[in-house]
């Protein structure tokens, strides 16, 4: 949830500064900002819900590993990825 607030809140941020530039590349910099915050919205829910469920399709105890425990830590990358330059 933290990851999800904080991209959230640079998005906004960023969005909002773009946009009072009044310039072509200010909009479409804040255009890509919503769009982030928008994706980051609706992705949230589903890696929740992958994150609840990853550890039933594991190959055993020992072995924490399968496609939706990969996809659910390369959308955490990816989102650590998207603050950081954010």
């Amino acid at each position: 949830r933290p990851l999800f607030q904080s991209l959230q809140a640079l998005a906004e941020d960023n969005a909002s500064f773009f946009q009072r530039s009044g310039t072509e590349s200010g909009r479409r910099f804040a255009a890509a900002f919503a769009s982030l915050r928008e994706h980051g919205r609706r992705l949230e829910p589903a890696l929740r819900h992958f994150a609840r469920l990853y550890h039933r399709f594991d190959l055993d105890e020992a072995t924490p590993g399968n496609g939706y425990r990969s996809l659910v830590q390369t959308a955490r990358c990816c989102l650590a990825h998207a603050v950081h330059k954010s």
